[in-house]
């Protein structure tokens, strides 16, 4: 793990135990419009009624593609995914790298699971993914 993230997480995630974690977004008290990631203002009414939240650890698969390209230190292809949360957010994320790229290993409207992992082999910063729930 890098030492730039603690273990327990960073603004993104919140580790809570060896095999849970969450997303950290924000509730507006006023509307009640949920947001990831957490911000001080409400985009829906506009007041700074924010409070911070736990989402996840699960999700419904929205839609995802296949990148053939890479940036430097990543490896090529892998999975990019829009996961929507129970709270109605839509996240973007990067699949697990335990999940082979192709278009057979995911399904719209498969259940999915928060997992920590590193954003690529060589890049060992700890960055939140989904992969398909057992």
């Amino acid at each position: 793990m890098s030492a730039g993230i603690p273990p327990r997480g960073n603004h993104l995630f919140e580790r809570v135990a060896d095999d849970v974690a969450y997303l950290r977004g924000a509730c507006c008290v006023r509307c009640g419009e949920s947001v990831f990631p957490a911000r001080m203002v409400c985009p829906r009414c506009r007041a700074a009624t924010m409070r911070p939240v736990r989402l996840g650890p699960y999700g419904e698969l929205y839609s995802f593609t296949i990148s053939n390209v890479a940036p430097e230190g990543w490896e090529a292809p892998y999975l990019q995914a829009f996961v929507e949360l129970p709270q109605g957010i839509r996240v973007f994320t990067l699949i697990s790298s335990a999940v082979a790229p192709s278009v057979d290993a995911l399904r719209v409207g498969q259940a999915m699971e928060l997992v920590l992992e590193a954003i690529a082999p060589a890049r060992p910063e700890l960055t939140y993914k989904f992969r398909p729930r057992a």
